[in-house]
């Protein structure tokens, strides 16, 4: 048995056990992807998205920030960091990852929902957003909408 068989083996029951909502499990789980294979991106994802899911928030950014260097074109960890940074109330940090992730994976339509949520909390608190920020917002809901009528076609 290969370690990325054993790293993907753990991978898939620690998300068995993410889906039966046995964190501890997941936890355990997904760390033993990642000791079976330190370069499996999803393992830290998986894991990640475990402390995402329990409130611990600095772990699950250091772990999806993991997944992300090993993997920088990774939207969906960057799109669960941004989640995590917008939890822990770093929005401007939330921002920029739904963003990214947006930019490498424009189908993402989660990432374009996380955004609005930020963006939205920026209004609320300023008041007012930056003229070229709203241009660029719009922009990419424009696409998402060009894309969507696509699809629906």
């Amino acid at each position: 048995m290969s370690d990325n068989y054993k790293a993907i083996k753990f991978f898939d029951d620690g998300v068995a056990a993410y889906l039966r909502e046995d964190y501890k499990a997941g936890i355990r789980l997904f760390s033993k992807a990642i000791e079976s294979d330190s370069k499996f991106a999803l393992g830290y994802s998986g894991r990640g998205a475990v402390y995402l899911k329990t409130n611990k928030f600095k772990k699950a950014i250091s772990d999806f920030t993991h997944a992300i260097q090993l993997d920088p074109s990774y939207a969906r960890a960057l799109h669960l960091r941004g989640l995590a940074f917008e939890k822990s109330g770093e929005t401007a940090r939330a921002y920029q990852d739904f963003d990214r992730a947006i930019e490498i994976d424009p189908d993402l339509a989660a990432a374009y929902r996380s955004r609005d949520s930020v963006l939205d909390k920026k209004v609320d608190a300023r008041g007012d957003i930056d003229d070229l920020e709203l241009a660029e917002h719009l922009a990419a809901v424009r696409v998402a909408l060009l894309f969507g009528e696509r699809e629906a076609a």
